[in-house]
């Protein structure tokens, strides 16, 4: 639970320009799921065809695709030289990559600054002998992006070298992995020595290139059920920005401060807070970059309907039968199934599909008590996830500072936003407990919130950690009028646990508005 609110406005953004000039379009899609000396992945092949098929969509003439066996390092390099050869100088190139990335010490001495290469892990790879040659070192990587200049370039690697999980992963949740490959030396090396061409391209700034990272060097990116497949959410949110979903102004054409913005909390919203995607370079935000989908700017047409939240109820066999009857607004999961919530009965704990401990609940599963805990879990599930996929086509841009970890009784979390084209502000927060606060505006004395904020944040509000310990999510909307009947409703839902409510409330009050929408995960727990 939070609570000890503070906000405070910070100078507004620049308000961004976005050129209109669409080039040809051209791609290069590797998927792989399929390794022959690594651990297979589950989610590759489904992410490289989905970008194939939206950057289709968006009007690319050439999109190659390389899936499994098919993505070897001879046929890399040619249908990339191949796509240089046949466009044009002012054409936009894309590259896409889903697989394992690994990390290995330098081959040569003194040109990392860790003292490792990071490489791109083909179908084919194997750490020993003609294998080894099924590889793609950074190096390399910028030898191939500088080569297609001056055409520009988009490079979407969905991969991770090394690192560790932003909070510790419960296997309860269902994980299905990472995409860092672990692997012994190399022996035997038959990939030839890197060239001081390719040494002296890593080191430089390539003006031509946008590259989107799936995290950071020193984090995991893990695979993810999404809509009932395995993917990765980079992957998926690129091919969602392409089909429109980060074209804020409906122009047809994405600005990098577009994209940039619409994968970073697409990302973030859906691995709740586990994975922070990179993009380089920084700035250049009003750099026209690709061509989208159009999809115009409408009026908010309410939540979505809400699918059956998926369960696994880790008890006896009849008594989760029973409750799996008592709850409603589910689809039990049986087995090692993806779910979004799993009860473990033993142990008290509802852990999520990304393996964080989200409330605890102890009892036994015919206890009234339990199931109508459970009941309310399921419920303010059903209202965060529909809330996010209502937050799709216009995400507000928010934060948790100083990290997404696990915060304990009594931290200090900030909360930012950003990004927000309208004025009117509203805050809510669900507590682990399905509990309603609402938190902006408050009204009445000295300390009244303005029920206008300044375009573009970033808007800070300061919280302490307090009991109850698990989930919280922040609810945050912007729109172009104010809406006092809406915060009249969800003020009088404080203190209950209210999620089927609240879900009707926003609803009812934000169809027809121009409205903004985001959603933040928050994990806390004892000390």
């Amino acid at each position: 639970m939070i609570r000890s609110f503070l906000l405070f406005p910070l100078a507004a953004a620049v308000t961004l320009t976005v050129g209109t000039a669409r080039a040809e379009m051209a791609a290069l899609v590797i998927g792989i799921d399929a390794y022959r000396a690594v651990t297979p992945l589950q989610g590759a092949v489904n992410d490289a065809r989905d970008i194939a098929d939206a950057l289709k969509t968006a009007g690319a003439g050439t999109v190659r695709l390389l899936l499994d066996g098919d993505a070897t390092r001879g046929a890399v390099l040619k249908e990339w030289n191949g796509l240089i050869a046949a466009t044009a100088p002012d054409a936009t190139l894309v590259l896409s990559y889903a697989g394992h990335g690994g990390q290995e010490p330098e081959r040569v001495p003194g040109s990392e600054a860790d003292g490792k290469d990071e490489v791109l892990l083909l179908a084919g790879f194997a750490p020993k002998g003609p294998g080894t040659a099924e590889r793609i070192t950074d190096d390399e990587l910028a030898l191939m992006l500088k080569a297609a200049a001056p055409r520009r370039v988009i490079f979407v690697a969905d991969a991770c070298h090394s690192g560790t999980m932003t909070r510790a992963v419960d296997p309860r949740g269902g994980h299905l992995g990472t995409r860092a490959a672990t692997y012994g030396p190399i022996e035997d090396d038959a990939l030839p020595p890197p060239t001081p061409a390719a040494l002296a391209a890593k080191k430089e700034e390539l003006p031509n290139v946008t590259f989107f990272a799936a995290v950071p060097e020193d984090e995991l990116a893990p695979e993810v059920m999404i809509d009932g497949h395995p993917r990765g959410a980079l992957s998926w949110a690129f091919a969602r920005a392409l089909r429109g979903g980060a074209d804020r102004n409906g122009d047809g054409v994405l600005s990098k401060k577009e994209l940039e913005s619409f994968i970073r909390e697409t990302v973030r919203m859906k691995m709740e807070g586990r994975q922070h995607p990179q993009v380089r370079p920084a700035g250049r935000g009003d750099d026209a970059l690709i061509q989208a989908t159009p999809v115009p700017v409408a009026p908010f047409p309410g939540l979505p309907d809400g699918a059956p939240v998926s369960l696994r109820i880790l008890a006896e066999e009849e008594d989760a039968r029973r409750l799996a009857a008592a709850l409603t607004g589910i689809t039990p999961v049986t087995g090692d199934g993806p779910a979004l919530l799993t009860w473990d009965q033993r142990r008290g704990e509802v852990i999520s599909e990304n393996g964080d401990m989200v409330a605890g609940v102890k009892g036994n599963p015919t206890d009234p008590a339990v199931i109508r805990r459970l009941q309310q879990i399921v419920d303010r599930w059903s209202l965060v996830e529909r809330a996010k996929a209502a937050a799709g086509p216009r995400p507000l841009s928010l934060s948790l500072l100083p990290d997404d970890r696990i915060h304990h009784q009594g931290d200090k979390v900030t909360f930012a936003m950003a990004g927000n084209q309208g004025r009117y502000f509203t805050l809510i927060d669900l507590a682990a407990d399905g509990s309603v606060a609402f938190l902006y505006p408050r009204a009445g004395g000295p300390d009244s919130d303005p029920l206008q904020i300044p375009r573009n944040g970033p808007y800070r509000l300061l919280f302490t950690v307090q009991p109850p310990f698990g989930a919280d999510h922040f609810i945050a909307i912007t729109t172009t009028q104010p809406l006092p009947a809406l915060h009249a409703d969800l003020l009088a839902l404080e203190g209950r646990s209210a999620a089927a409510q609240v879900a009707r409330v926003l609803s009812r009050h934000l169809t027809g508005q121009m409205v903004e929408l985001g959603v933040h995960g928050v994990y806390t727990g004892p000390r």
